[in-house]
């Protein structure tokens, strides 16, 4: 490891809603997730104007994996010097094909689970035990460390959405093109450009989740897609209108910022929305609820040992400038988030030599923000 730097403990990410692969938490209160070449270029290069919307990126870590007697697996890191790209033969093998194990026919209205449940939500689940079971020797992969979205929130509701109208990469192999094509198409993808791909929501009033996953979103026609945009805002006894409005305005900028991006397309990428279940103090009267208040400036440092900064081998991302700190956005996020993630196949003029350039905005994301904000904003009217 470098220069004998101090270990960390990773712990399990219990929020995690979708995705192929295991997501990890720090004690810092960011997670990270596998290093995707192309995923870890946008992040080190992405678009000023893209910055409001996605997560902070601090850099690379490398994860050691060692399985344990108990069929499970330890987890430590410590931060990468330089940067390297991952083993493809270690990625495959930590990468997590969850299929249908999740989902079943009876669950159509979703899946209950206490907020108490310190394993997570059944996706979480699932991806752990899936890679507690492909994991039979010590492995050592490279993780990208990101913001933790939802460490603010004391109840987290989650909404991942797929958004384009189009879903693979311009280097997917053929068999891939049809089988992604015919996902849109048979699915609210093609028609709105958007489809639900994961979501956990809150119930006030008995203090339970609701777990949708994708299979559930993929099954959904227009109209009950609305209906589970409606669902997502239901807290058990009243749907949640008073995000609505800062919703709204949220994408309504979003939208603007990608069509102002000419040649950025954000296939398979996904939109998330997350606001808190549990209400503030000024909604509901009382004591304040505990939120964390960590700016994700102070994030990356907080809570990790003193020689990975002492070192200066933390943060490591390739630009040492103060990232961005959004001050025009101060104002908003104040009850919902919404944030860009997944960019294993974003490219755009210059990205990586890509043969492949494109003209104007990306039509088919553009397709489902706009959907999004009209279905917010007629919802209840």
């Amino acid at each position: 490891m470098e220069g004998d730097c101090e270990v960390v403990q990773l712990g399990t990410f219990g929020h995690q809603v979708g995705g192929h692969s295991v997501i990890l938490k720090l004690p810092n209160q960011t997670i990270c997730k596998p290093l995707l070449p192309r995923e870890h270029f946008f992040y080190e290069s992405v678009a000023q104007e893209l910055k409001n919307y996605t997560p902070e990126y601090y850099g690379v870590i490398r994860v050691c994996f060692q399985p344990t007697v108990d069929a499970k697996f330890t987890s430590v890191a410590y931060p990468k010097a330089t940067i390297a790209n991952p083993d493809p033969e270690t990625k495959s093998m930590l990468s997590c094909s969850t299929k249908k194990s999740v989902h079943t026919e009876k669950d159509q209205e979703g899946i209950v689970f206490k907020s108490d449940d310190s394993s997570g939500n059944p996706w979480s689940v699932n991806c752990l035990n899936v890679m507690s079971s492909k994991l039979t020797e010590y492995v050592e992969q490279d993780y990208i460390v990101l913001e933790n979205l939802t460490a603010r929130y004391h109840s987290p509701c989650i909404l991942d959405l797929k958004v384009g109208t189009r879903q693979h990469g311009d280097d997917a192999s053929e068999e891939k093109k049809i089988r992604h094509t015919k996902m849109c198409t048979d699915s609210t993808s093609s028609s709105l450009g958007v489809r639900l791909c994961g979501a956990q929501m809150f119930n006030a009033a008995t203090s339970e989740y609701i777990f949708r996953d994708k299979y559930y979103g993929r099954q959904l026609d227009e109209a009950r897609f609305h209906g589970a945009l409606k669902d997502f805002l239901y807290d058990g006894s009243s749907y949640r209108t008073d995000i609505l409005p800062e919703l709204v305005d949220t994408l309504k900028q979003l939208r603007e910022v990608i069509i102002s991006l000419s040649s950025y397309r954000l296939f398979s990428g996904s939109l998330m929305i997350i606001y808190d279940g549990q209400k503030t103090s000024s909604e509901v009267g009382g004591a304040p609820l505990p939120r964390d208040t960590t700016s994700p400036q102070d994030a990356s440092m907080k809570g990790l040992p003193a020689s990975w900064t002492t070192r200066g081998l933390w943060p490591n991302r390739s630009s040492r400038s103060p990232w961005h700190t959004r001050p025009e956005l101060l104002k908003f996020r104040q009850k919902v988030d919404v944030r860009l993630i997944d960019f294993a196949h974003t490219t755009h003029a210059g990205f990586l030599h890509d043969p492949i350039r494109y003209e104007g905005p990306d039509e088919g994301y553009i397709t489902g923000l706009t959907t999004l904000i009209s279905a917010f904003e007629n919802m209840f009217k």
